[in-house]
């Protein structure tokens, strides 16, 4: 489904916040009446303690994700909240000393859970687990919005939006690529998109080009990127695809010509010109010549002497 976006639908690069973790007991216990165990299982009546931190989550806000909750919330009212899908909380200790749950993971299902709620769906509890409350930050949290998603998978520019969150705290590519999983160099081709155009990245979130050709096109016309794109994007289009390639970029079928023909189109340059270089005498043709000129001279010197002796006599 194509979406048009707009700077406000996708989540900032960069994101810090200072929190102290709290205990969990005192959220979903005390703060939630639910019973200790490793899956709590809180009341629906309790869904507004479960809070989401403003800004956190890295999904892009377009029509894909809309349909997405939309299918789960229609799941839901059929069959329910199923428990191997909990929500992932982590605690945070309040200014008054009170613990209060935030999301880690399963925004998509408690936006789902809501409008399932709201449509009359008959569901009691909510499934909850809960992140440790020592040895974490925010950036595992962070990390743990790629590695942890239980649910649909980012798209390759929110999962740069995460490689770039994590370079936020001085995260080197090799850091991010060892606790996401990927290569240092696609780290970096990652946090280079970041900064992209929002056309470029509204055609990347829409899958209508790669990062790979993306970055080429950024490096090569800079500021002209953009419409090189929506021009090869378009091509792309009338010939039935559904998605931009660099075959349908304008000049790519010139450049694959003369790429093909640039070693022929050398070889026989280098000919030419080693043609056109005066040569040095091979050292059989200079002995030839040594030994014809040396022939010349004695028969010179033969009949010089024939005269001499027909004078003598």
């Amino acid at each position: 489904m194509r979406t048009s976006l707009k700077d406000s639908d996708i989540p900032a690069s960069e994101y810090s916040l200072d929190f102290v973790l709290g205990s969990i007991k005192g959220a979903l216990e005390r703060g939630m009446s639910a019973k200790a165990r490793d899956l709590w299982m809180p009341s629906v009546k309790e869904i507004d303690k479960i809070h989401v931190m403003d800004g956190l989550n890295v999904r892009v806000n377009d029509a894909d994700l809309q349909a997405h909750i939309r299918k789960i919330a229609d799941s839901m009212k059929v069959n329910g909240f199923k428990t191997p899908k909990p929500l992932e909380v982590f605690v945070v200790e309040q200014a008054d000393g009170s613990s209060v749950c935030y999301l880690a993971d399963g925004h998509c299902r408690l936006a789902a859970l809501r409008i399932a709620l709201a449509e009359g769906a008959k569901i009691l509890n909510i499934p909850i687990v809960t992140l440790p409350t020592k040895g974490i930050g925010l950036q595992d949290i962070i990390a743990g919005l790629y590695t942890s998603n239980t649910g649909k998978p980012l798209t390759t520019f929110e999962t740069a939006l995460v490689c770039k969150r994590l370079a936020g705290f001085n995260w080197t590519p090799v850091q991010i690529g060892e606790k996401l999983g990927f290569g240092a160099e696609y780290v970096d081709q990652l946090l280079e998109v970041v900064s992209a155009p929002i056309t470029i990245v509204t055609m990347i979130q829409n899958g209508e080009c790669s990062v790979g050709l993306a970055l080429d096109m950024l490096r090569k016309h800079r500021g002209g990127a953009v419409d090189v794109l929506k021009q090869g994007l378009e091509s792309a289009k009338r010939a039935g695809k559904k998605s931009v390639t660099k075959s349908f970029i304008a000049g790519a079928s010139l450049e694959k010509v003369v790429k093909k023909q640039a070693k022929p189109l050398y070889d026989a340059a280098k000919k030419v010109l080693q043609g056109l270089e005066p040569r040095e005498p091979s050292l059989d043709a200079s002995a030839a010549r040594r030994n014809q000129q040396q022939g010349k001279i004695g028969r010179r010197e033969g009949q010089s002497n024939g005269s001499k002796g027909c004078s003598r006599g």
